[in-house]
């Protein structure tokens, strides 16, 4: 018998879906399945339903179309979603959306052969270093549709996963030198509002990710012990929506030492705060209020650090980058001044310190020649 289910699109529509069993192809001897999503109604999937077994029984299997890999890939998603972060299924999603479904979605799932996959994993090799995670997306689409009886084998699986271009550049790291960082806080301090000024020089001398300081509440800051305590970051959902989330390893979740400096800024800027706030009705006095907000209290949008930056570095004559790069600055001056990688790692609240050692690698390399030359001099 079949079954309908009603499920929620990320837009928010209720649609209906059918999925069930409709038999055995007597030439392929392959068990054939029904998994069609779309319907506004359950009655219209009912119907649909009807009219396949009624065109199953008049003209056998021949003419019967396949479920296909988007449709498997979407039923796959439903359950997906409900066992990882909104975040994280956002960014798998639009994974699938810009690299896998222009290739795999509109074909019959039963139809891709193995040389499919090859063809996909030896394309996005040329353009992308994280290709092989691409390729075990696809397979666990796969290994999804055995599960459902829609597939015997997975294709993905025979295949030869190709090498690593060696001549494929990894990602760029970005960042500001003690000059341009210096020039970029002078310019905020005398140009621009406090605010501002209090966001990117914390930015700056904590490390941390953008949606972590966005995140930050006043609770979150222990002037006495002068501690950042980091437990929640500001991220994006479906629709762009957003919200608050737990950080997305234990490591995330840390303690960073603050300056004299950083707490006289952050107390001048808690002052000037909580006037602005009075004047709006908000109120400021519960510990819950957020570091960075707006004049309704909650947290400033995610696009406005970079439109900050971008206005800034134009004024103030230093390069165009992403408010990341600071974070990617400060891991490479505590490094340039000889800290041990493991406090660099603990710090940026990597997973793994193999983690800090792989995205500073050219930092590294230039510490490891400095100390090279330092012996030289002393054998001089």
């Amino acid at each position: 018998m079949p079954t309908y289910t009603q499920y929620q699109k990320s837009n928010g529509a209720n649609l209906w879906r059918v999925t069930g069993y409709l038999g055995v192809n007597p030439e392929t001897k392959k068990q054939v399945n029904i998994n069609k999503g779309g319907f506004l109604t359950q009655k219209a999937a009912k119907a649909y339903y009807r009219q396949v077994s009624y065109d199953i029984l008049k003209n056998g299997f021949q003419n019967h179309k396949d479920a296909t890999f988007k449709e498997i890939y979407e039923l796959w998603l439903e359950t997906y979603e409900l066992t990882v972060k909104e975040s994280s299924f956002v960014k798998l999603k639009q994974k699938f959306d810009t690299h896998i479904l222009p290739t795999f979605g509109e074909k019959e799932i039963q139809k891709i052969q193995v040389s499919d996959v090859q063809k996909f994993a030896n394309a996005m090799r040329e353009k992308n270093t994280q290709f092989k995670e691409y390729v075990s997306n696809v397979s666990r689409i796969f290994e999804f549709a055995i599960k459902q009886g829609y597939l015997s084998e997975n294709p993905a699986k025979k295949i030869v996963m190709p090498r690593k271009k060696k001549n494929l550049q990894e990602k760029e790291i970005n960042f500001y030198t003690k000059d341009e960082l210096k020039k970029l806080l002078k310019y905020a301090r005398n140009n621009e509002p406090f605010q501002i000024y209090t966001f990117f020089f914390l930015l700056a001398n904590t490390g941390c990710r953008q949606g972590e300081i966005l995140g930050l509440q006043w609770d979150c800051i222990n002037f006495e012990e002068k501690v950042l305590t980091i437990k929640q970051t500001l991220t994006r959902g479906k629709n762009r929506r957003q919200y608050l989330e737990e950080p997305k390893t234990k490591k995330s979740r840390r303690k960073i030492p603050l300056t004299d400096e950083t707490i006289c800024i952050l107390k001048k800027w808690r002052l000037i705060q909580k006037e602005e706030c009075l004047k709006l009705g908000v109120n400021i006095f519960d510990g819950k209020q957020f570091i960075f907000c707006d004049e309704k209290g909650e947290p400033i949008q995610l696009s406005h650090p970079r439109l900050w930056l971008h206005r800034i570095s134009k004024r103030a004559g230093i390069p165009k980058l992403s408010p990341h790069a600071l974070r990617h600055t400060f891991a490479t001056i505590l490094i340039g001044q000889g800290i041990n990688f493991k406090t660099v790692s603990e710090l940026l609240g990597h997973s793994s310190v193999s983690m800090t050692l792989d995205t500073y690698a050219g930092v590294y390399q230039e510490e490891k020649i400095d100390s090279i030359n330092l012996l030289a001099n002393a054998l001089s």
